[in-house]
């Protein structure tokens, strides 16, 4: 007994030596081949910062962050290496954090990037491990798709973004900024300081559950109570607690791993039961004889896989579809309520930073919605198209968008697509993603006259005028096919939270306040102080620190 129970060691530890050697030797190679087409890159003279062999570019990131203001989004970290190296692109390799990148400075790079057939219809394969606690099903969602996969579910959302769509959703969306505006009046009432960040993500966090899931989630009178907001949200605490690598080693803690994998199944779980209940309000409404169509997105989707042929006598979806369904819900939960409660954050910063702007914005609003505050929301809710009626405003949100962008791009490279430089100089690209920095792009003065300062009037200009931006300079939403789906309902989202805000309220910041006595050098985050943080999107430092009270805006017109 005892010769079998020492084969079995043996034969184990065998198989255990062979895994780990297989991948140490992997590694090891991975790491020869990534450093050394850096080392070739070098020598053929293309833009790389100072490299060491061992660490890539890693002990430079850390250097460059080392030099920013504590806990500096990344994008300032890449702008930084860019501005030391004075090129608008360079090659970086974080390997084995993460794959080898171009990262580029420049709009007219990107253009050729995101304009060429193969690199701008296709994410690289990398987005998806970072996707994969968010929607689960390994990361495959809508955003790191390719291909017929890509086309075949595209299709099966694109009819909620239709315009008229949209527009019904309007009415729950006031509904629950009307919520917000109860919110903040109450906040007005105490005079002390405010973290106003929260506060949107609860209003977004609302509004994707009414308008993705026709659920009242109430989390901006109850809190986080409901069970599908709970488990998403503490899901995304736990994958950016993971992500946070220099902090926590997130990555290699394995009992952190088994909780994202356990509450990712509680968040299934929880997507599944609105599904079913989802599908069986739609049954109930089909037998009722109720005609009225639902313009939530899960709806929608639910009544055209309901109305094909072979699904119309089904109780339930198909196992294959609930399971592409569920990833894809937790994608749009995510991705609709992060960023732009980001965006809502800037607005709220800049527009009381600049008097000039905040009073035209308000003008504006008196123009098209009348000199009486409370009955704006009803006037959007009867007619949304009314918010189609706002260039001025559409420019602040653009301007916004431009000098506090939540995201950046990426493609990924190929064997046929080198870049070209306004220098004359060529970034191959194959084996390599293609990172378009939104926040070197918007604030590159090469494109950007003035590009430190808010100048909404930028995006109502003619061709003629010094401030008009070059085609393709304005890419938040990123251009080409794989553009955002929800740029369109975002944008109308924006226009009605500053037709609900900007004339009832003032936000005014107060960081001086709350860091008291800090000395640090922000020169290097454009003398801001609501620099961005890595929180999913980026957002604004210190959950932007305020004081919100009444304008007296309305009082002071009569």
């Amino acid at each position: 007994m005892q010769e079998v129970i020492w084969k079995l060691l043996q034969a184990s530890l065998g198989f255990v030596i062979a895994v780990v050697s297989a991948r140490v030797f992997t590694f090891v190679s991975k790491l020869w081949q990534t450093r050394s087409y850096f080392g070739r890159l070098r020598n053929e003279g293309k833009p790389v910062p100072p490299y060491n062999f061992i660490m890539g570019h890693l002990l430079q990131a850390k250097a460059a962050s080392d030099e920013l203001p504590p806990g500096a989004h990344s994008a300032y970290v890449t702008n930084r290496l860019a501005t030391k190296l004075g090129s608008e692109a360079y090659y970086f390799d974080p390997w084995p954090v993460n794959d080898p990148l171009l990262i580029l400075t420049d709009h007219r790079l990107a253009n050729q990037a995101t304009s060429h057939d193969w690199t701008g219809s296709v994410k690289p394969p990398t987005l998806s491990h970072w996707f994969a606690p968010i929607s689960g099903r390994g990361g495959v969602n809508l955003f790191t798709q390719n291909g017929e996969e890509w086309k075949r579910d595209h299709e099966i959302f694109l009819p909620f973004f239709n315009n008229n769509n949209l527009d019904a959703t309007l009415p729950a969306v006031m509904e629950e900024m009307m919520i917000f505006r109860d919110v903040l009046r109450q906040k007005t009432q105490s005079k002390g300081i405010v973290r106003l960040s929260p506060l949107l993500l609860n209003l977004m966090n609302d509004i994707i559950g009414r308008v993705v899931f026709n659920a009242e989630l109430k989390n901006q009178t109850l809190g986080f109570s409901h069970p599908l907001s709970k488990a998403m949200l503490r899901q995304l605490d736990l994958k950016f607690t993971q992500n946070d690598i220099v902090d926590n080693l997130g990555q290699l803690n394995p009992f952190r791993s088994l909780e994202v994998w356990y509450n990712g199944r509680v968040l299934d779980q929880q997507m599944r039961a609105q599904i079913k209940t989802r599908t069986a309000a739609l049954r109930a409404a089909k037998g009722s004889g109720d005609q009225n169509a639902s313009s939530a997105m899960l709806d929608r989707v639910l009544a055209d896989y309901f109305s094909q042929p072979d699904h119309q006598q089904l109780s339930s979806v198909d196992e294959e579809f609930m399971t592409m369904l569920c990833a894809q819900l937790r994608m749009f939960f995510f991705g609709g309520y992060d960023s732009t409660s980001s965006t809502m954050s800037s607005l709220c910063y800049l527009l009381w930073k600049h008097p000039v702007v905040l009073a035209k914005l308000r003008a504006e609003h008196d123009k098209v919605f009348g000199l009486n505050i409370e009955a704006c929301p009803g006037k959007i809710i009867e007619n949304p198209s009314i918010l189609n009626s706002l260039p001025y405003t559409n420019a602040v949100i653009k301007e916004s968008m431009r000098l506090f962008p939540a995201a950046a791009g990426v493609r990924h490279g190929c064997k046929d697509l080198v870049l070209k430089g306004s220098d004359g100089m060529e970034y191959p690209t194959e084996g390599i993603l293609v990172q378009m920095n939104h926040l070197a792009m918007n604030r590159n003065p090469a494109t950007w006259p003035r590009p430190l300062e808010f100048l909404p009037e930028r995006f109502l200009v003619g061709p003629e005028h010094e401030l008009y931006p070059p085609k393709g300079a304005w890419r938040v939403f990123e251009i080409g096919v794989r553009n955002c789906i929800g740029q369109a309902f975002v944008m109308k989202e924006l226009r009605a939270f500053l037709a609900i805000v900007s004339r009832e309220f003032d936000f005014q910041e107060c960081y001086d306040e709350v860091y008291v006595g800090e000395k640090i050098d922000l020169t290097s985050v454009y003398n801001e102080k609501a620099y961005m943080i890595e929180a999913g999107s980026a957002h604004p430092r210190g959950r932007l620190p305020c004081r919100i009270s009444l304008s007296g805006y309305k009082d002071s017109r009569t």
